[in-house]
């Protein structure tokens, strides 16, 4: 379907028709209902496996908890493999002199142990991996407590040191949702009612949905050399850290980007730590592969452009910009929002506010837009 009819309705100072555009493009990315109520299923198996009154780690009292994107709602699928990652934190009540090696051992033991997933589990360097083929990896990471600061600090293993490391998922998760609460701080301040999001992102802020358009930014950027790709935690944090209450995304995506090159160092590399524990570095691994880092700082360079430009190009031309940003999806989402637009306008319940938001909702202060009687001219 030609989406040429939007341009004349969309005026050159509005943003608002990319917002939507981009917010469909998350939309896509999210897991379906299927693929969650599966890794809710296995997560629950996993969960109920390890702390059975036959485990052995029964008697260390496991708390099984979920961390990273699946927590705080940044999943996105995977674009060069077919599996996608969710994490899960196995705290156990160990004080003491215990060996982390040995921790992980015990845990991946307790997996062998089960007739299906003995055939799935992998060995990493700090978690245990079960490969769901097809589907997802599912990490179990064992944690302890961390006396020295207690609260929800805790230490997790480190095969290669052969040590306990700093890290607070809990804390981290918090501080992400803190976060994304500014979004509502800066609408009140600035009396915006927003728009009704396309189905499916109703539960999603304006932080959440940057930080998909930048890991799906980075697999697309980084999909012919992802040795080199920054990690998902570390491009989560620069963006909570970076985020100041942007109410719309390609506003809040443009200004993190620009924050973070403004953040780089002249010298030396930037250092990201873990806002819940300041401890840990999630971004130690470009110690050892300086490449990677100066690929990110060029591709902060490049997207930071990218995203500038885009905001003064017609549909055609952001079309082709857009979908070599996040790939497929992209004119995916494009076809999507042409689609509304037409249906609504069919039924006389297209609008536009005062600033060129296209909404279904007309209502004091929405131009109404008359139906398309051109039919091709």
């Amino acid at each position: 379907m030609s989406t040429a009819f939007l341009t004349p309705m969309l005026p050159t100072q509005s943003s608002t028709w990319l917002d939507d555009i981009l917010i469909r493009i998350c939309v896509l990315l999210q897991l379906t209902r299927t693929q969650h109520e599966e890794a809710e299923q296995h997560y629950l198996s996993v969960a109920e496996w390890l702390g059975a009154p036959a485990s052995p780690i029964t008697a260390l009292r496991p708390e099984i908890y979920p961390q990273g994107s699946l927590r705080i709602g940044t999943t996105v699928r995977p674009w060069w493999r077919e599996e996608y990652d969710l994490d899960l934190v196995l705290w156990l009540a160990l004080y003491h002199n215990a060996n982390p090696i040995e921790v992980l051992n015990l845990v991946e033991r307790r997996l062998r142990d089960h007739g299906t997933y003995a055939p799935m589990v992998e060995r990493k360097n700090r978690c245990i991996r079960l490969n769901f083929a097809k589907q997802f990896h599912l990490d179990i990471l064992p944690a302890r407590p961390d006396l020295r600061f207690g609260g929800t600090h805790v230490l997790v293993p480190d095969r290669a040191a052969a040590d306990w490391k700093e890290s607070n998922p809990k804390g981290y998760a918090g501080w992400f949702e803190s976060r994304g609460e500014l979004q509502a701080e800066e609408a009140k301040r600035a009396a915006v009612e927003p728009l009704p999001p396309p189905e499916g992102a109703e539960d999603k802020n304006t932080l959440q949905l940057s930080v998909q358009l930048l890991k799906r930014g980075r697999d697309i950027r980084f999909a012919s050399t992802p040795d080199l790709a920054p990690i998902s935690i570390v491009l989560t944090t620069l963006a909570g850290t970076n985020y100041a209450g942007e109410l719309h995304p390609l506003q809040a995506l443009h200004a993190i980007v620009q924050r973070i090159i403004g953040s780089i160092p002249s010298a030396g590399r930037l250092v990201v730590c873990n806002p819940a524990n300041p401890h840990e570095d999630l971004s130690e691994r470009w110690d050892e592969n300086q490449e990677a880092y100066r690929s990110f700082v060029s591709w902060m360079i490049e997207l930071e452009s990218e995203l500038a430009a885009l905001q003064h190009l017609a549909m055609p031309d952001a079309s082709k910009r857009l979908e070599k940003l996040f790939g497929e999806v992209a004119p995916r989402a494009i076809r999507a929002q042409a689609e509304t637009v037409e249906k609504a306008r069919g039924s006389s319940q297209l609008g536009v506010t005062r600033t060129g938001a296209i909404t279904t909702a007309v209502s004091s202060g929405v131009v109404s837009v008359k139906r398309n009687t051109f039919y091709g001219k």
